[in-house]
C-alpha cells in the first residue's frame, strides 16, 4: 500500500491508485533549497523576508538575491559557477538512491519558472535546464520514486514571500496579466513535454498562491486562473493527476468549492501544515472537503522540528505522520536536506562553511559589514559545495524512523491512534484542546505550568514551540484504552512504556489481540520504564494498553 511504485498513479474517489487499481499512499520528501534555493535553508536570511504589504527582496533570502551577493562577493564568472555545481552537487544519484533505500516513494521537485522560460521577452524555454530535469526523472524512474513537479517559483511571484522568489513581496501574478500568461505558457510546454512520463504523479500547480491575508482580496482571481491552467493543461495531458492549493500558505479550503477537473476528475486537494495539533481540529475540516469534492488530499508540505528540542518536534512528526496514514492523507516532507541547525524537518544535513568566514558573508549581505575579499569569499562559498556532497552528509536516522513510523521510535501516550481501539470515560478535555472530540483523560506533567492559555497564546511573553502539547500525558481510568502502531516491522518489537499508577494498579498490554504483559506498573507519580514483552513482527502492529483496575499515568510507548 505505501511504497508501490507501478506504472501510471491517477486518483479513483478519496485515494490514489496505480494501473492495477491498488492503493498507493506517497511518502516523500522535498527538494528544497535546490532549484529554487531559500535563505532560512541556506543559513543566510529568515524565512519570508518583510512580510509588509510592499517590500522588495531582502538580503540573501531568495535565488535572485543570492545571485546578486555571489557576484558581488565573488565576481560574475563564478557566480555561474557556483549555480552550475550547486544543482548537480545538491541532489544527486546518490541522494534519490539514499531516499528509496530509506523507504519513501516519492519526491517533489520544486522548480523556478525563471530557469525553464527565460525573463526576457518572448517565449524563451532553457533547453539545457529542461534537458537537466529530464535526467533527473530518468533517475527517479530508474530507482522507482514517483515525481511531483511543484512550480514553486511562478513567472511574477504568486505568494508574496521569499519562497516564490519574486522581484519584490507581492503576488505579481494575479496583478499583472503578463505573468499569467507566461505561467500557463510554461505549464503547457512542461505538460506537452512530460505527457508520457509515466514517473510524474502529477502537477503541483503553484506552491502556496496568496500567502498572506492582506492578499485575500485576490482569492477570485487565484479561482480563475486555475481554471484557465487546468483547461490549458488538459488540452496537451490528459493523464497526470493535477495537485491543487489554497491560499494562506496552502492552509485555506474555501476555493475548493467546484470541481476543477469536471472532464477527466483527477485531482487532489493540496494542503500544507507545520507543527499544529494533529487531530481533528486539524484534520475534520480537511476530510470533510475531500468528501465533498469526492478526490484525494495529498498533505505537499509538512513537518516538525525544535532544534531547542529535537525530541519534540521528533514525538510531534511520530503522532502527525501516524494520523495521515490512518486518514489515507499522502505527504510530502519539507525537506531533504538542508544546513545543520536550521528549523526544518530535513533528513539529511549538511555542515556551512568554517563559521567565522560565513559569518563575514551574512554580515556582509545583511549589515553592510566587511567584504571578505574574492579570494577569501571563493574559498568559502568552495567549501559550502564541498559540504553538500552527499558522502558529506549526515543522515538523520531518528527522524526517518519518526516520519515512517518504523520500530526505533518513542510515542507520546497523548498520540494514540485514531482508527484503533481507543476509550476513555473523562467528561472533560484539557484547556488547551487537544482530542478534545475523544473525552480521554489528558493531563498535565505532574508539577507544570501551562505555557500557553489557550485563546491567550498571543499574549505569551514567553511563547514556546509546540506549547504545552509535549507536557501532555494521559491518564487511563480503570476500563479505559489506548492503542499505538508501529509500521513496516521487519522483525520482532520488544515494547516499552513509561508508565507508573497507584499501588495495586494494573494494566493489560496486547498486541493485534495477543495479550503481551498483565500486571502491575511502578508505584509513584513519575513515570518509569516498564519492558512489556515483544510484538510480532508485521506491515502495521498495532499495541493497546488497557487500565484492568485503578488509574496509571502514561507517558510514552516505545518501540525499540
Amino acid at each position: 500500500m505505501y511504497q508501490t511504485v507501478k506504472g501510471w498513479l491517477k486518483t479513483s474517489g478519496r485515494i490514489f491508485v496505480n494501473e492495477e487499481g491498488q492503493e498507493v499512499l506517497l511518502r516523500g520528501m522535498g527538494v528544497a533549497n535546490w532549484l529554487n534555493p531559500e535563505g532560512f535553508l541556506f543559513g543566510g536570511a529568515p524565512f519570508g523576508g518583510v512580510m509588509g504589504r510592499f517590500a522588495r527582496s531582502a538580503e540573501f533570502d531568495r535565488g535572485r538575491t543570492m545571485d546578486q551577493f555571489i557576484t558581488e562577493l565573488c565576481g560574475p564568472s563564478y557566480q555561474k559557477k557556483f549555480w552550475s555545481e550547486w544543482e548537480k552537487r545538491y541532489f544527486a544519484e546518490e541522494d534519490i538512491r539514499a531516499m528509496k533505500d530509506q523507504g519513501f516513494n516519492s519526491v517533489r521537485l520544486p522548480l523556478d519558472a525563471r530557469l525553464i522560460l527565460r525573463e526576457e521577452p518572448g517565449y524563451q524555454f532553457n533547453e539545457e535546464h529542461l534537458a537537466m530535469l529530464d535526467h533527473y526523472l530518468d533517475l527517479c524512474e530508474q530507482y522507482g520514486l514517483y515525481v511531483i513537479i511543484d512550480l514553486h517559483a511562478a513567472c511574477a511571484g504568486q505568494s508574496a514571500v521569499s519562497c516564490d522568489n519574486g522581484v519584490d513581496n507581492q503576488p505579481h501574478l494575479f496583478l499583472d496579466e503578463e505573468g499569467a500568461d507566461r505561467t500557463v505558457r510554461l505549464w503547457e510546454e512542461l505538460a506537452a513535454r512530460w505527457a508520457d512520463r509515466w514517473i510524474i504523479a502529477g502537477y503541483d500547480l503553484l506552491n502556496e498562491p496568496i500567502a498572506l491575508p492582506m492578499f485575500d482580496y485576490l482569492v477570485p482571481e487565484l479561482k480563475k486562473f486555475y481554471d484557465r491552467l487546468v483547461t490549458a493543461i488538459r488540452a496537451v495531458d490528459q493523464r497526470h493527476i493535477l495537485f491543487i492549493q489554497g491560499n494562506r500558505f496552502a492552509g485555506r479550503l474555501d476555493i475548493f468549492d467546484h470541481d476543477y477537473d469536471p472532464e477527466y476528475h483527477n485531482w487532489a486537494i493540496t494542503t500544507h501544515c507545520y507543527e499544529t495539533f494533529p487531530d481533528l481540529a486539524l484534520f475534520g475540516p480537511i476530510l470533510a472537503k475531500s468528501e465533498e469534492r469526492n478526490v484525494p488530499v495529498w498533505m505537499g508540505e509538512c513537518g516538525g522540528s525544535d532544534p531547542k528540542n529535537p525530541a519534540a518536534g521528533n514525538a510531534w512528526m511520530a503522532a502527525f505522520f501516524e494520523s495521515l496514514m490512518e486518514y489515507h492523507i499522502s505527504y510530502n516532507i519539507w525537506c531533504a536536506k538542508a544546513l545543520d541547525g536550521v528549523d526544518a524537518a530535513y533528513t539529511f544535513s549538511f555542515a556551512g562553511p568554517e563559521p567565522q568566514g560565513w559569518q563575514q558573508v551574512v554580515d556582509y549581505c545583511q549589515k553592510g559589514g566587511a567584504k571578505p575579499g574574492y579570494a577569501k569569499a571563493i574559498a568559502i562559498f568552495d567549501e559550502l559545495l564541498e559540504n553538500i556532497r552527499f558522502e558529506n552528509c549526515t543522515e538523520q536516522k531518528d527522524r526517518v524512523a519518526v516520519m515512517l513510523r518504523r520500530p526505533g521510535i518513542c510515542v507520546p501516550a497523548s498520540a494514540y491512534d485514531t482508527d484503533s481501539e481507543h476509550r476513555g470515560s473523562w467528561p472533560y478535555a484539557l484547556f488547551c484542546g487537544f482530542r478534545r472530540e475523544d473525552r480521554m483523560h489528558l493531563v498535565y506533567e505532574p508539577g507544570y505550568v501551562p505555557n500557553d492559555l489557550g485563546g491567550l497564546a498571543m499574549m505569551n511573553p514567553n511563547p514556546v514551540k509546540y506549547g504545552d502539547w509535549p507536557h501532555i500525558w494521559l491518564q487511563l481510568d480503570e476500563g479505559d484504552a489506548a492503542s499505538y502502531s508501529v509500521r513496516e516491522a521487519e522483525k520482532e518489537v520488544p515494547v516499552r512504556l513509561q508508565i507508573c499508577g497507584a499501588a495495586g494498579a494494573k494494566i493489560r498490554v496486547s498486541a493485534d489481540g495477543i495479550v503481551l504483559y498483565e500486571g502491575g506498573v511502578p508505584a509513584g507519580e513519575k513515570p518509569e520504564p516498564l519492558d512489556v514483552g515483544t510484538a510480532n513482527a508485521g506491515e502495521r502492529v498495532v499495541v493497546t494498553v488497557e487500565a484492568v483496575n485503578g488509574s496509571v499515568i502514561f507517558k510514552e510507548i516505545e518501540f525499540i
